[in-house]
């Protein structure tokens, strides 16, 4: 049988108990997550949660390694909600989080020939297909009567595809927590798959059929919260790590950074209504959210349980609704005012001052939104909806409030792109002063790109690029849209983020400093470092600089 883990990163991804917390003595740490400054008291142990099987559980779930270069910063959302609602509904449930334990390929096989669960799981993006596709032969090889299943971005936007190629069973299609309890049930029990909405299984005759589009859920309070306790929470708090911004505000508070914690990732909304053409939308186009009550008392739990008080919003676009936003501040800044807040993902056409002051007054240290081009007829291919005026005005007006993003993500490569976009976005970023990195468009399954390259003749066999696409992330160059070679392309990008680093050092006298990245610039690294800054990405713009 093949590696689980693709050849090329095998070794950085080959599981230690401890691979997250290796340190060069003597040197400087510099976490490679989102969090981008250095824990002044790191601890080097951690309690690895793993299965309690000798409770038998009905279902497994399973969600394997993601960017294997970096530790693991975001908990498994998918599992630990589907989890939540299948043991609400008296299910025996647990989560097998490889991405958190990071088991090398004979430690996870081990657990699969002692361990055959009646249902195994799994969730993850597409870079993860390789590593399911894989993992499922084995355990159909050790255990032919476990039902193999799965859901999430890897299975949704192609699952005839997904089936045909795996030896999975069925795939959930779509948000999971009304699905997975008549799916498991059906399995548990041997009703026929058919009577279950929103899944594409495998019929006897070995053909797939789908059974209709489930609704998506009406009302999200009706969830539970989140399984917490099926993963280690330790580990990916301890991983995440503090904004630069956080600390300009805990300054400006006179407050002492260390009582602040790492960021403790969360979502209020679900759905994204814009149509950029890079982005695969986890839940489509229809937007639904928590009540203020509802997101307050999460960070109350979360708070009271994990002793956080730094919550980062993950949501693809945080700000679709200005009067839940307003409401949500003046609530936070009466009942929690010990506590501060992220954007990860705001859209610039729908930022005005009375938002910014509304962060302000609830502690909100920084508002990140995606500023993929400055060039107007990129942002018209990439479909944003506005132009470069709305994007700049926006980030300057979070500067104003001192909102303004700690790093600028930028997307070059784009079919339309030329010198002189490159120029254009070099110029607006040096005026603006803020550090940025670059990514490549990575066309996604479910992506308007991945559709438009299958309509081209791009995408032959399915299969064979979601195996290729492997760990692949939008740093690295994985498919080529532009006018450019692909040794000129990534010359040119480099550059670009070596010259703005080094602008970013040179300026005085707030410079680097201002910003925390004065101990970053000097590294030849730094691209990657910004790269790992995952926010959620939505507003953008292009324009040219006076």
């Amino acid at each position: 049988m093949r590696n689980l883990v693709r050849r090329d990163h095998a070794d950085r991804g080959r599981a230690r108990i401890r691979p997250h917390l290796q340190r060069n003595p003597g040197k400087l740490h510099v976490p490679l997550t989102t969090g981008l400054l250095p824990d002044p008291s790191p601890s080097l142990e951690t309690n690895m949660r793993v299965p309690d099987m000798e409770k038998r559980p009905d279902v497994l779930l399973v969600y394997p390694p993601v960017m294997l270069e970096f530790q693991p910063t975001d908990p498994p959302f998918g599992c630990l909600y589907l989890a939540a609602v299948l043991r609400k509904a008296g299910i025996r449930v647990d989560i097998l989080d490889l991405n958190a334990l990071r088991w090398d390929e004979d430690e996870v096989h081990l657990f699969f020939r002692q361990h055959a669960p009646p249902i195994v799981a799994f969730s993850g993006m597409t870079t993860v297909y390789y590593y399911i596709k894989r993992l499922a032969a084995f355990i159909r090889e050790q255990s032919p009567d476990t039902k193999l299943i799965g859901g999430g971005s890897f299975a949704t936007p192609c699952p005839e595809d997904v089936l045909k190629n795996t030896v999975l069973d069925a795939v959930g299609i779509g948000e999971g927590e009304d699905t997975i309890v008549p799916f498991v049930t059906a399995l548990l029990t041997g009703t026929p798959l058919e009577t279950v909405t929103g899944i594409a299984y495998k019929a006897e005759d070995g053909t797939v059929r789908r059974t209709g589009n489930r609704h998506r859920i009406g009302e999200l309070d009706n969830l539970p919260l989140p399984a917490y306790d099926l993963v280690d929470m330790d580990l990916y708090t301890r991983n995440t790590g503090k904004r630069p911004a956080l600390a300009r505000l805990a300054k400006r508070m006179g407050i002492p950074l260390e009582v602040i914690s790492n960021y403790f990732i969360m979502f209020t909304e679900r759905g994204c209504p814009f149509t950029c053409t890079f982005c695969y939308r986890n839940y489509g186009r229809q937007t639904s959210r928590h009540s203020v009550d509802y997101v307050i008392n999460h960070i109350k739990y979360a708070r009271d349980t994990f002793g956080v008080n730094n919550i980062a919003f993950y949501d693809e676009t945080f700000n679709t609704n200005k009067k839940w936003v307003l409401e949500f501040c003046k609530r936070v800044a009466e009942e929690l005012p010990d506590c501060f807040f992220w954007v990860g993902g705001a859209r610039a056409d729908r930022l005005d001052d009375s938002i910014m002051e509304a962060f302000k007054s609830a502690n909100f240290y920084e508002v990140s939104i995606g500023v993929e081009s400055f060039d107007d007829r990129i942002l018209t291919e990439m479909q944003k909806g506005f132009d470069a005026a709305t994007l700049i005005g926006a980030l300057e007006q979070l500067q104003r409030h001192d909102l303004a993003p700690s790093v600028l993500a930028m997307l070059y490569g784009f079919p339309g792109d030329d010198e002189e976009s490159l120029a254009v976005n070099e110029a607006w970023l040096r005026r603006l002063n803020i550090p940025a990195y670059f990514q490549f468009p990575l066309p996604f399954p479910g992506t308007g790109l991945y559709d438009d390259l299958l309509r081209k003749g791009r995408i032959g066999d399915v299969d064979a690029y979601m195996e290729r696409l492997g760990d692949h992330m939008t740093q690295n160059l994985f498919m080529n849209l532009s006018r450019f070679p692909d040794d000129q392309l990534i010359v040119m990008v480099r550059g670009l983020e070596k010259r703005h680093a080094a602008h970013i050092a040179s300026l005085s006298p707030d410079g680097a400093s201002r910003w925390g990245w004065g101990h970053l610039t000097e590294r030849a690294g730094l691209s990657r470092l910004f790269s790992t800054i995952r926010q959620g990405l939505t507003g953008n713009a292009s324009h040219r600089p006076s």
